[in-house]
């Protein structure tokens, strides 16, 4: 047997694995012989067949299995085990195979390696970190959303505002100035025009409309599609009259967990805090792992990307009793979050190359620490939560995981040119790309 290490560039490799008949004819009669004790046959006693009849039932198909034996143990012993061993990603795939019974093997498999990674200089990369303060007009409008949930709509002669609650048929047209598209047609949709969730062209073309008006309004297609027009018919408008923000009326909309306006308005702006630092922890490392892509340049394994892919089917899956969605295009779904794929593989690579050049490592004391915070916010013990995560060692390895990745972080931020903006100054960037 001869095997062969070929270097296809710095992360991609091939071992080539050629066995001739007599490399092989061990292992094919050592399978037959356990074969011949298995194997049953009218006019035998069991395990008495003869060897010549169970070769030739079974010959075939016990060759072809040793033979995939033989690549996979070979693959193991020349690239996973022994002093040179690679430290392998993805998936091996067997990109060549030629075996015929009796014959030779001649075997490619292809495999992925770890990319040497040297972490670039990073003191002069400048990042913006959005910082936002809570104002009391942040409450005020959180506590208008709170009481619009209890307010009295009320009919109104229009035309419509920024703040009215409308109902609109809206249908569907072939295009710009197009006709109407048969069944598609939504009639009676309710919109609360001041909702920051409706698209901004759907409220913008609606306000200032008069009941029975109509207009074309152009939308933007879902996933990147192209542009969509409807025509939309203003059927009703209704302004809301909120009720009076009394204690009564706090313990109502908390359902009794909130006494008093006061504490409805200091629970409102803990929510706001907590909600704008995630928001500003998402922002910044978005940012953050978009500038060391773009920093660091290195080759992908093409089998690291498939990997990633197969975790987003995956995901597909979970959501669907494990199956894809009727008339799924995988392969053009696979196509288009390619990219995404190698971006999320680059990313993991820097990570770890930063948390083995820095010496980053999770103390006991760090998990201690997550468990009593946890433990604060659910009202348990922090020994009760250690208990549990160990018991569960994939809830651990998370843990883990997103501890080290804070870790990452917090370094980066030290390491970085770093610039605290406030919402306003922060979306103006943003806008300019």
């Amino acid at each position: 047997m001869q095997t062969d290490i070929r270097k296809i560039n710095d992360v991609e490799l091939e071992l080539e694995i050629t066995a001739s008949a007599a490399d092989l004819a061990h292992d094919i009669n050592e399978a037959i012989r356990r074969q011949r004790v298995r194997t049953t046959m009218k006019g035998f006693r069991p395990g008495k067949v003869p060897i010549t009849v169970v070769k030739k039932v079974y010959g075939k198909a016990l060759a072809y299995g040793v033979a995939e034996e033989h690549v996979q143990s070979t693959f193991r012993s020349t690239v996973l085990e022994g002093d040179n061993k690679y430290d392998v990603l993805g998936q091996p795939t067997i990109t060549e195979l030629e075996y015929e019974y009796e014959g030779d093997l001649k075997a490619v498999v292809s495999f992925g390696i770890r990319p040497a990674i040297k972490v670039q200089d990073v003191s002069k990369v400048k990042v913006s970190k959005l910082v936002h303060t809570i104002s009391d007009t942040d409450v005020d409008k959180e506590i208008e959303h709170l009481l619009a949930q209890h307010a009295d709509l009320k009919p109104a002669d229009g035309p419509a505002k920024k703040d009215s609650y409308v109902i609109v048929d809206l249908e569907r047209l072939t295009g710009k100035k197009g006709d109407p598209i048969e069944g598609e047609k939504q009639e009676n949709v309710p919109f609360l025009l001041s909702d920051e969730n409706l698209m901004p062209e759907m409220s913008k073309a609606i306000t200032g409309m008069k009941v029975d008006a109509s207009k074309e309004v152009k939308l933007p297609g879902p996933d990147g599609e192209d542009d969509r027009y409807y025509t939309v018919t203003l059927k009703e408008v209704k302004v809301r009259e909120l009720p009076e923000l009394d204690d009564e009326m706090v313990q109502k909309v908390t359902n009794d967990t909130i006494e008093t306006v006061e504490g409805l308005r200091e629970r409102i702006r803990e929510q706001l805090e907590e909600g704008w630092q995630q928001r500003s922890k998402e922002y910044f490392q978005s940012d953050v792992i978009e500038k060391l892509i773009d920093l660091h340049i290195f080759q992908v394994p093409g089998s690291v990307i498939e990997m990633y892919l197969d975790a987003y089917i995956s995901d597909i899956k979970g959501k669907n009793n494990n199956e894809l969605p009727e008339g799924f295009d995988e392969k053009g779904y696979r196509e288009r979050r390619k990219g995404d794929a190698e971006n999320q593989a680059r990313w993991m690579f820097i990570r770890d190359a930063i948390i083995a050049e820095q010496d980053l490592e999770i103390s006991d004391a760090d998990r201690d620490e997550h468990f009593d915070r946890m433990a604060a916010q659910g009202g348990f013990s922090g020994d009760m939560m250690k208990s549990y995560y160990r018991s569960m060692p994939q809830l651990m390895d998370q843990l883990d995981q997103s501890i080290m990745s804070t870790k990452v972080f917090g370094w980066l931020e030290t390491a970085m040119k770093v610039t605290e903006k406030d919402r306003e100054a922060y979306e103006k960037e943003m806008r300019k790309g």
